[in-house]
């Protein structure tokens, strides 16, 4: 499978970096300046760990686009491509000659994918977007944080992750097919809301907000995080009647089964206050260590509350086996498949700007001398380290 990706910040490197990870060829096409995510801190050793996360197994040319000769360029891409995905807003892919009917005519076997801020033909179709403004747009911002505070970002951006996945599983099963060519179209904002998923539903079924509710869900109590006497947090999750049954017990709250404000899920919701006091009264007595000992004991869901850093410290990614080293030596997380019980993965490093030119340029037809003379006429930017 080859990609020529065209994309640039998160949507579409995520999805071509995990289609690398698959085994594609991917080759990623930036304009001189590079992709503005390699400007993106923190830089540790020269390399920003964002664009790293993203951007690894691909090689890189720097081309010009707006070079005649760079466009030559581009048109032996299309021809070599089995997708082509890219990010431009309404009207720059067209201008640059990469509209769909344009490439289609290039390689009438192309699977060409856009990623777009909103669905065309709607109201904001022709506005920026952001995975801050997506997560504006949608709700998810007022639908995370507490009540009363100001609106809540995801502390990722979730909105460009999602789409990538989107845009990736439907470049796969165009593929299978054999759909060619054929246009997928993967907008932040259709995706954002399609993955809030029950939230959306409780809205467009019900008319109900679904509330800020912390680290609460608004549909089971308890299911949320709370502080212990340590000054650490537990996140507890008694899903349902039994596990709120052994949880009482681990506790000594017995009296919570006894009460009809307790007996079932629905009624826990509609007196979430009530529990979450009685249940975070009873934990804030406790170390965290004695807390998930109890809850632990019991079978209750439970897990300390960690930060990042605690987390990639903690030693599971060791014991999961999701750590790699790439050619260059540097630590990675391998994706989350498993094949055959093997993980799949990329050794490739992030490639650094127009690194692969020369390579890129001899695999399209071009010797030596024609290199050269691209780089002079500036369609092509070699490697600063050439």
């Amino acid at each position: 499978m080859r990609i020529l990706d065209l994309s640039r910040v998160l949507a579409g490197p995520f999805a071509t970096m995990v289609l690398a990870e698959l085994g594609a060829e991917v080759v990623k096409v930036e304009p001189p300046w590079g992709d503005e995510t390699r400007l993106y801190t923190p830089i540790v050793d020269g390399v920003s760990t964002y664009f790293y996360s993203i951007n690894r197994g691909k090689r890189s040319i720097a081309i010009d686009m707006k070079n005649e000769r760079g466009r030559e360029i581009l048109d032996r891409l299309v021809r070599w491509a089995d997708v082509l995905i890219h990010n431009y807003r309404d009207g720059v892919a067209e201008r640059l000659g990469l509209g769909y009917d344009r490439v289609r005519e290039v390689n009438p076997r192309i699977v060409y994918c856009v990623i777009r801020g909103y669905s065309p033909g709607t109201s904001l179709a022709k506005k920026p977007a952001y995975d801050l403004i997506i997560q504006a747009y949608s709700g998810i911002m007022m639908a995370t944080g507490r009540e009363g505070e100001e609106p809540t970002r995801v502390g990722f951006a979730i909105a460009d992750i999602f789409t990538g996945l989107y845009a990736a599983i439907t470049i796969l099963d165009a593929l299978r097919r054999n759909r060619r060519p054929t246009k997928i179209e993967v907008s932040l904002m259709d995706s954002m809301i399609y993955s809030m998923s029950y939230l959306v539903y409780s809205a467009l079924h019900a008319g109900i907000e679904p509330g800020r509710h912390g680290s609460g869900h608004p549909s089971i109590v308890p299911y949320r995080a709370y502080p212990t006497r340590d000054g650490r947090w537990i996140a507890v999750a008694a899903a349902n009647d039994n596990l709120f049954e052994r949880l009482c017990r681990a506790l000594g709250l017995e009296h919570l089964l006894e009460d009809p404000r307790c007996r079932h899920n629905p009624d826990r919701v509609e007196n979430r206050e009530y529990v979450d006091h009685e249940i975070g009264e009873r934990i804030s007595r406790l170390s965290l260590e004695e807390a998930l000992e109890k809850l632990s004991d019991a079978g209750v869901p439970a897990a300390p509350v960690n930060k990042v850093v605690e987390m990639v410290r903690s030693g599971y990614l060791e014991e999961a086996g999701a750590l790699g080293r790439d050619l260059e030596g540097r630590t990675y997380v391998k994706p989350p498949m498993r094949i055959d019980g093997e993980r799949i993965y990329t050794q490739l490093s992030p490639p650094r700007l127009s690194q692969h030119y020369r390579e890129i340029l001899a695999m399209l037809g071009y010797d030596d001398e024609e290199v050269d003379m691209l780089v002079e006429c500036g369609a092509v930017i070699p490697s600063p380290d050439s």
